[in-house]
């Protein structure tokens, strides 16, 4: 008896595997087979250009356009969200997301599903965040067709009564709450088969929603067919979104019942991420134009055109003045010097008053 305790005591779960491997694979701690770098460099990158956009939005608004919205406040809010999503992340690929469940430690495999879990927790406000900002950014648009603004606020309804209570649900579903990702802790949880069904069809069908929403208005618009176009375009951004979006939903019912999940969650969440941070770049859009309009006072286009149209008149001043300029002042000289040698002799009678008087006469001249 004191036998078995003492070589259990003795086991040290940093060299067991938290499953056991298919046959014919062996565990490796050391270099496994992971998505860490990938998801590194994609949080990054992705991150990066939002916080850029982000940046260039509220810009346009404070300092261009003098006119902070709720839908400006929303977008500082996901951004912040979003970070701390990337944060979550990140936390997570170091305990071990983004590889093979045979290829983390017994005494990591937890950490590992608690940010984990974590992670899927934050997804939904933080969608809900961008979805909302993009709709009340409509309202400021259109101000003035009556059906829009009514389709707007159907949105915003919508997705606040969805993510707030898929929120809840998700939150609630475990108890104690560490039961979602402990399974050794005896409790309660509601199945969570469903969840990735209904957040991906809603997550869709709220998307081509949003992108289709302003585009009646905009095709009514009193304006050149090229301008009508190029603010279609600029919501036509929320197309990647849908794209994403799909391919999230599709990879995350072709990978549902792989027990290896946190190896094929990475691929899931890389559309996720994808999904989030293309959403936020389509909310801040449409502050690009006036950023870089040239006639907009205090715009990176006029900073721009003023800057290329001071380069291009030094430029032309001196291409100008070498040649010409030097060869006007050499013939002026010459010709002065010969006035001068002629008059020379003239002056002799002239008194030095007279002398400058003719000199002064003979410059204007």
């Amino acid at each position: 008896m004191s036998t078995g305790v003492t070589s259990g005591a003795a086991m040290d779960l940093s060299q067991v595997p938290a499953t056991m491997p298919p046959p014919g694979i062996m565990p490796n701690f050391s270099n496994p087979d992971n998505y860490k770098h990938q998801n590194i460099i994609l949080h990054s990158v992705v991150l990066a250009i939002t916080t850029v956009a982000v940046l260039v939005r509220l810009y346009t608004r404070a300092v261009i356009k003098r006119n902070i919205g709720v839908d400006d406040w929303l977008a500082i809010l996901s951004w912040a969200l979003a970070l701390e999503f990337s944060i979550v992340m990140a936390y997570a690929t170091v305990w071990g997301f983004g590889m093979h469940t045979y290829d983390i430690r017994v005494s990591e495999i937890l950490n590992t599903l608690k940010w984990l879990t974590v992670s899927q927790k934050s997804y939904f406000p933080l969608i809900l965040s961008i979805k909302l900002c993009i709709l009340i950014g409509y309202l400021r648009i259109f101000k003035i067709d009556r059906v829009t603004r009514w389709g707007i606020w159907f949105g915003v309804f919508a997705c606040t009564v969805f993510y707030f209570v898929t929120f809840l649900i998700d939150i609630l579903r475990c108890k104690p709450v560490e039961a979602a990702w402990n399974p050794s802790i005896k409790g309660k949880c509601i199945s969570y088969a469903a969840f990735p069904w209904a957040t991906g069809i809603f997550n869709m069908i709220s998307d081509f929603y949003i992108l289709a929403l302003p585009l009646p208005p905009i095709l009514k618009m009193n304006m050149r067919l090229a301008r009508r176009l190029r603010i279609a375009s600029i919501f036509g951004l929320g197309l990647f979104t849908c794209v994403a979006s799909i391919m999230r939903f599709v990879v995350s019912r072709q990978y549902a019942l792989n027990p290896d999940q946190t190896y094929v969650a990475a691929k899931v969440l890389h559309w996720t991420v994808l999904e989030i941070n293309i959403s936020l770049i389509c909310a801040c859009a449409t502050g690009f134009p006036a950023f870089f309009d040239a006639t907009a006072p205090r715009s990176l286009g006029s900073l721009v055109g003023s800057l290329l149209a001071k380069r291009s008149g030094s430029q032309l001043n001196v291409t100008s003045s070498p040649g010409s300029d030097k060869d006007c002042e050499e013939s002026y000289r010459s010709s002065e010097e010969r006035v001068q040698g002629r008059s020379k002799n003239r002056w002799k009678f002239l008194s030095r008053p007279s002398k400058n008087s003719l000199n002064n006469q003979i410059r204007e001249t």
